[in-house]
Formats: structure tokens, sequence, C-alpha cells
């Protein structure tokens, strides 16, 4: 393939790692508006600039620009209330877990797995997922963003972090992800809703294509 700079893949894996983040911050509920401000909108100027970076490599960043257009529009409960009726809906009708999707309860087995992989980092789940099971949709997209983080502060071990993704996103996400979004797109009635699940879904089947050529990039510096 093409030899990449090192600069642009440094800036992949940072906006990567901030487009995860706004997603993991997106399925926690928001009991108030000062919640929704503060895991939502705070990150609506990076996520706006990582969208733009990453336009050429992701054709449905059109779909998160509309879905950040909605979001810096909730400023009061009567717009925010019909979205925690989704959450709530979603919560309780798709299940945002990896266990529960694989096995139709909450498996432990997959929240101990994932619990150790966390654990070989150092990370352990902090008070911003309040209960949350290791294996719920936010806490896996705040790995994947960490991983990305990672990649893109540690030039030396990048490969490494790549694998982890590559092997995560193959493993986890888009083994119950794309199943759990059909199961909640006929849940949900906002467009903020069915906007922040069709790009999720969307993202991250190509996220994995991303990855494939960026750890080759890694892998092959000379474009060999």
């Amino acid at each position: 393939m093409k030899q990449l700079d090192p600069q642009v893949l440094k800036s992949i894996a940072l906006s990567r790692s901030i487009i995860y983040d706004l997603l993991s911050s997106c399925f926690l509920y928001p009991y108030r508006i000062s919640d929704f401000e503060r895991l939502v909108k705070s990150r609506i100027p990076r996520a706006r600039d990582a969208a733009k970076y990453l336009s050429n490599l992701y054709p449905t960043m059109d779909l998160l620009m509309k879905f950040l257009d909605v979001a810096e529009g909730i400023n009061n409960y009567d717009l925010l209330t019909p979205i925690e009726v989704d959450f709530t809906k979603v919560d309780y009708g798709a299940i945002p877990y990896e266990g529960y999707t694989h096995t139709g309860y909450l498996d432990m087995n997959v929240e101990i797995s994932l619990r150790k992989l966390y654990a070989d980092y150092d990370l352990a789940l902090n008070k911003e997922f309040r209960d949350l099971r290791g294996d719920h949709i936010a806490v896996e997209f705040a790995f994947m963003s960490f991983l990305a983080y990672k990649e893109y502060e540690d030039s030396a071990d990048a490969l490494k972090y790549i694998e982890e993704e590559d092997y995560f996103i193959s493993n986890h996400l888009l083994n119950w992800i794309p199943t759990f979004v059909s199961s909640a797109l006929k849940l949900v009635k906002t467009d903020y809703f069915k906007l922040l699940l069709n790009f999720t879904r969307d993202f991250i089947t190509r996220d994995r294509d991303v990855i494939g050529f960026v750890r080759d990039a890694y892998a092959n510096p000379g474009g060999g």
C-alpha cells in the first residue's frame, strides 16, 4: 500500500479516539440537562474537527455531522425528555450489553473476560460508568478510545495498540453491536437516537477496514 506519513497515522488515531469517546458518552443516560451538556455537548467541537479530518476515510461522516447538529440543539427538558424515553426503551428492550446480545441473558463469562482485558492495561471502570458492567456498549467504546489514544501517544508501541484494536473490534464490537443497533432502531422515535444508532453501526463497520490498513502501514513503514 501507499506509504503514510507518521504524522498522518497519529492524526487518524487521535481523531478515531475522539469519535469513540463521543460514542461512549452518548450511550450514558443523561439524567439532567447538565449531564447532557457534560457528556455530549462538551464533546461536539472536537468531534466536528475529528469528523472533518476523517471524512475521506469514512463515507458516512455526514451522519455524524447531522447527529451533532441535533445534539447541539438540545437545551431544555422538553427536548431532552423524548431522548430519555428512547434511552429507556433501548436499555430495557434492546439491552446494550455484549453478553446479553449473544445469549439473551447477562452472561458473566463475557463480563469476566472483558474485565481481565481491561486489567491488562491497568484500567478499571470509573465513576462515570456508575454501575455498568464491563460489556456495556459505553464501556467497550471507552476502551477503544483508550487504545486509539495510546496508539496516538506512544509511537514506539503503536503497532501493539492497533493490533489490540483490530482484535477488539473483530472479536467484540462487530460481533454484537450491529445486532444491537438493528433491535434498537425498531424501538426509538427521536432523530437523535436514529442518527446515533445508524452512525454507530456504519462507523465501526468501516473502522475495521481503516484499522487494517493502518496496521499494515505500521508493520511495513516503507510501504513494501
